[in-house]
């Protein structure tokens, strides 16, 4: 069984201080999994060509095992489709979306599993012996939490492409159950099955995916809904997920009543946040996907 706990990361050339996030991160990671199992596991960071062999150098002194850096700056050219939407996801966001849903699967393809951790993710305490726990039970993902759809604009394009461009069940799989995809473990193999490349392809490639700003969170969940693939949880986990101020927990208890797919994050408002915004789908919404109606 080969393995590997990955993430896109940025570059800064400028500004090695910036680092300290993505340090704090891979020592979590040897700390909390990789010297506690017996399992071959590699660190993987993919980059946009961006972050010097000087920079991989310091990275790397601040890492007591070996760093794996990747370019993949081939996925990231400048391309000519009209942006719509929020000037915050500007191409370069874009194109990370439409790597992580797609192209990172050919980029992974030698491994049978994946451990998505990004890189403002500090992990408190996981089972080091993930993979081989999935393995042993079949199960081909896993999540901390589900979240829901909040980007109106793909609420809005993606479900009405599909049911103009696919056979898909839109109404059923696109459910806002969608798994929180700052972190995850995943089988390999199961995304590169031809039938599921075909639908990742109509997806990730059309231009709709940049003008539009399709994430990849919501591309999984309605995936692994059509596939009919159980999305578990954790059964042991908590992270820091830093840029969100989240601290997710996993355990038996939490995960039944906090972070089921019935409890899918999407609002920080509280539960009568969360009551308001129900109520506002049922009586002002037109648009049947969106999260409000959900």
């Amino acid at each position: 069984m080969k393995s590997a706990i990955v993430a896109l990361t940025r570059g800064y050339p400028s500004n090695k201080d910036l680092y300290s996030d993505l340090i704090k991160r891979n020592l979590s990671i040897y700390e909390r999994i990789i010297k506690l199992t017996a399992d071959e596991i590699d660190l993987v960071l993919f980059h946009e060509g961006n972050i010097s062999s000087e920079d991989q150098k310091y990275i790397s002194s601040n890492y007591p095992s070996k760093i794996i850096f990747k370019d993949v700056s081939k996925h990231f050219r400048n391309i000519d489709i009209d942006l719509e939407g929020e000037n915050k996801f500007n191409l370069g966001y874009r194109q990370m979306c439409r790597f992580n849903m797609f192209h990172i699967w050919d980029e992974v393809s030698n491994y049978d599993y994946i451990f998505r951790i990004d890189e403002d993710v500090e992990i408190l305490d996981c089972d080091p012996n993930l993979f081989s726990y999935m393995k042993k039970k079949g199960i081909k993902y896993m999540t901390g939490r589900f979240t829901k759809e909040t980007h109106r604009l793909t609420n809005e394009t993606l479900p009405y492409y599909l049911l103009s461009n696919s056979d898909l069940n839109v109404k059923k799989i696109y459910n806002h159950r969608n798994p929180y995809t700052n972190l995850y473990a995943s089988s390999v193999k199961f995304w590169l099955n031809n039938d599921v490349q075909e639908i990742l392809k109509l997806i990730s490639l059309a231009d709709d995916q940049i003008r539009y700003r399709w994430g990849d969170h919501t591309v999984q969940g309605l995936i692994l809904n059509h596939k009919k693939v159980k999305i578990n949880l954790f059964p042991k986990l908590e992270y820091k997920h830093l840029s969100h101020e989240l601290i997710i927990k996993n355990n038996f208890i939490r995960n039944i009543f906090i972070n089921s797919k019935i409890n899918p994050i999407y609002t920080n408002d509280g539960i009568f946040g969360r009551i308001k915004s129900r109520l506002r789908g049922k009586f002002k919404s037109t648009n049947q996907f969106d999260f409000e109606n959900h």
